[in-house]
């Protein structure tokens, strides 16, 4: 992930001679900080969709597993059943 810097110093005093109160300026500034220390929690889309893929992927491959064994279970129970009578 790129890391982007941020001077701090350089933008409060940017809106301080626009015009803005420090302190805004300052609260401004925190809030920015904010955002940024939680980007590296985004996802974008393309791993997101990925992500959940592989997801269904292996959902699927696990139920037809189930099925499977199931089929196996209820012809052996039909064959053992057949036997008996």
């Amino acid at each position: 992930m790129t890391t982007l810097t941020f001077d701090t110093h350089a933008a409060i005093k940017v809106m301080k001679d626009s015009g803005l109160e420090e302190a805004h300026a300052e609260s401004i500034v925190a809030a920015i900080q904010m955002g940024e220390a939680h980007r590296e929690n985004l996802v974008t889309e393309a791993v997101l969709h990925a992500t959940l893929q592989a997801a269904l992927k292996d959902s699927e491959q696990r139920m037809t597993i189930r099925l499977g064994l199931m089929i196996f279970a209820a012809a052996t129970l039909a064959v053992a059943g057949a036997r008996l009578f």
